[in-house]
């Protein structure tokens, strides 16, 4: 499974020159070149060549067909409120929280998060076999709180999420609903909870695009790691699981 991450910017105006693009990630199997998210400020689809989109939700970060079109053929898999919320007919194919299906040679789960009060968003855990009984598992959240029900992080190998912020508070409460995003740290908690030694942080907010990528990396295991391989993803990167 090869990972490339097209972008890794939050839904900001500040960037730098390796966090230009929105956050988008590129997942490659067997010749199967599946994207999760894409949004106003991304590469072109006619230079990625997608077979499949995911999206997580309908910010314009993550969904571009929420304020201006791009022509696309394939598949979108989005969920109901996602597509409620888009501006324009394309070919949505509607998932449902919770059940897995399959896109190509991938097994695929959209679970529910907790982000947004208007645009509802989702993670996603995906799986292939690499090899006879051998599965890779990562799950994919750059927008989140905390997933509505954790015991989704059970048998993962890489935790790719949110890096809106290291320090700062960035939830906010409406009445008696959150919006808005968990800190780093935290995720690393999650992640030591369930015994995941891989994470990778994208969709940087302001907070962390000032403190720069190598600084982000000895703060966190200066305060948390044992054992566990974290790093921020920067715009162009490529990994394998």
């Amino acid at each position: 499974m090869k990972l490339s991450f097209l972008g890794t910017k939050g839904y900001i105006e500040e960037s730098s020159s390796r966090h230009k693009y929105h956050s988008s990630l590129l997942i490659e199997h067997n010749k199967f070149r599946l994207l999760i998210d894409h949004g106003i400020v991304s590469r072109k689809l006619n230079m990625i060549r997608p077979n499949a989109i995911l999206i997580t939700h309908a910010h314009p970060d993550a969904f571009m067909w929420l304020l201006k079109d791009e022509k696309y053929d394939g598949k979108i898999y989005v969920t109901n409120e996602t597509k409620k919320l888009s501006k324009f007919d394309k070919n949505f194919e509607i998932i449902k929280p919770n059940k897995w299906f399959y896109v190509g040679p991938f097994k695929v789960m959209a679970y529910k998060v907790i982000h947004s009060l208007i645009a509802p968003a989702v993670g996603f855990k995906i799986s292939i076999v690499k090899t006879k009984n051998k599965t890779k598992t990562l799950v994919y959240n750059p927008d989140l709180i905390v997933p509505e029900n954790k015991s989704v992080l059970n048998g993962v190998d890489l935790y790719i999420g949110d890096g809106s912020s290291f320090m700062a508070n960035l939830v906010r409460k409406k009445g008696n609903k959150l919006f808005g995003h968990a800190r780093m740290s935290t995720q690393i908690n999650w992640c030591m909870d369930y015994e995941i030694k891989n994470a990778i942080f994208t969709h940087l907010g302001k907070e962390p695009l000032r403190i720069g990528d190598k600084n982000l990396v000895n703060k966190l295991k200066h305060n948390k790691i044992n054992g566990m391989n974290i790093s921020i993803a920067y715009d162009g990167m490529e990994s394998e699981l």
